[in-house]
């Protein structure tokens, strides 16, 4: 008998290990997509759809509501839905602009809801290149879902004409009746529930895919202008750091502010690690010439390039990229001269041009003569500084490093306009 029981036992023990692990009840997913259809939306539609396949929801529904945004951040919103391994409808609650038109396009089925509309993209810049390439993207994903291509086209092109729905010149937008009437729209819906109904899923949990207040803050933070303005804000404390030795705000503002920067922008996936690379190398060949390099030459000017470049690479186009470093530019420049009038006498300024009072500086064109003679800094060397010859001013490059303001040093080469000490004791 106990024999039977503990047989009986291991079947049931055995019936359960088979069962499904983590099974759960199907579930309904929603995911928002309104504003600026930028990297940083794309990053939480990427994340939320993939928590949603991870659950195994049994259907998505993408509400929309965008006046639309950048073409290459809606390409991977839509290149990401037609890789979805869960079925996923689109619902235009209230505008599906530009951008949004065509992520709108991307779902299994369209839902519209009435006084909604969708259409009119037109690109920035409006040259053939984009026209042409950003048409056919349309016309792919309409011909994907089993739409009307041509009036996906007209969306984008204006050059494209369709009888009694839209004239020569002008870019197709379509309201609800009409999305409906042309096929584009599959069906009306006035709510969400109105669409789970109609997709006879009213019996299953809705599950609402919300933005984290860290989302949130990258969404606004990211902003091609608000991202300019945190570069302005690094940029001037770092130029008063530099200039003005003895403070360490300066650094910490302009240090924090330049991860900051980069964070927000790692989240959103505009950034590679050759970017930071690039800009990295740019702030080490700035510094190697104030800090090490005597004047303002190759390195400074490959520094400032090589930091351009990488943000001209961190903003969805050309163009943006362009006005905003502009901007940033400008802003840097007029704080640093506001600072270097209040601060001159600073020690880059020191490393990087003569003081304004050159009547103390060796005039003597032969340098040659300075070869072995002894002075005393009368600033930090870093290795850069200045020191003092017999009551004259040299600049001069110390050979192994940092010497400190006052310590005595000697001269020990004398390369055309670059002059080596080396630093000596009390009793040399």
């Amino acid at each position: 008998m106990i024999k039977k029981v503990l047989f009986f036992c291991l079947l049931i023990l055995v019936f359960i290990a088979f069962l499904p692990a983590g099974s759960k009840a199907a579930s309904v997913y929603q995911v928002d997509l309104a504003g600026t259809i930028n990297n940083a939306e794309f990053a939480f539609l990427d994340s939320a759809l993939t928590e949603a396949e991870a659950a195994g929801a049994e259907l998505i529904i993408l509400k929309i509501n965008s006046l639309g945004g950048y073409v290459d951040p809606a390409l991977k919103i839509r290149d990401r839905i037609f890789k979805l391994d869960v079925p996923i409808v689109t619902f235009v609650s209230g505008r599906a602009w530009s951008a949004a038109a065509l992520i709108a396009l991307a779902g299994e089925r369209m839902y519209v809801a009435p006084g909604s509309s969708i259409g009119a993209a037109e690109t920035r810049p409006q040259e053939e290149k984009y026209i042409s390439a950003l048409r056919k993207e349309f016309s792919a994903t309409a011909e994907k879902r089993g739409k009307n291509k041509m009036i996906a086209e007209a969306m984008v092109d204006a050059d494209l004409s369709i009888p009694d729905l839209i004239a020569a010149d002008k870019l197709l937008t379509l309201t609800a009746a009409e999305a409906l009437r042309t096929g584009i729209a599959d069906a009306e819906a006035v709510d969400l529930q109105n669409v789970i109904n109609q997709e006879s899923l009213a019996e299953m949990e809705l599950i609402t895919i919300k933005k984290s207040n860290w989302e949130k803050i990258i969404a606004i933070l990211s902003t091609p202008y608000l991202s300019g303005l945190i570069l302005i804000i690094a940029f001037s404390a770092l130029i008063f750091e530099v200039l003005t030795p003895g403070f360490a705000v300066g650094g910490t503002i302009g240090s924090l502010a330049l991860l900051l920067f980069f964070a927000i922008h790692i989240a959103t996936g505009s950034i590679s690690v050759g970017i930071i690379a690039l800009f990295v190398l740019g702030i080490l060949l700035i510094m190697a010439e104030v800090f090490i390099i005597p004047g303002f030459g190759v390195a400074g000017i490959s520094g400032i390039v090589a930091i351009a470049l990488s943000l001209f690479y961190i903003f969805p186009n050309p163009t943006i990229a362009l006005n905003v470093m502009a901007v940033v530019a400008v802003f840097t420049i007029v704080f640093a001269v506001v600072i270097f009038k209040k601060f001159g006498s600073s020690r880059l300024w020191g490393n990087i041009a003569l003081q304004t009072d050159s009547s103390s500086y060796f005039s003597s064109s032969n340098k040659k003569e300075l070869l072995h003679r002894k002075g005393h800094a009368i600033t930090d060397l870093r290795p850069a500084g200045i020191i003092e010859v017999d009551q004259e001013k040299v600049d001069v490059i110390s050979e192994g490093g940092f010497i400190e303001k006052g310590q005595l040093v000697k001269i020990i080469a004398v390369n055309g306009s670059k002059i080596k000490v080396r630093k000596i004791e009390e009793e040399e």
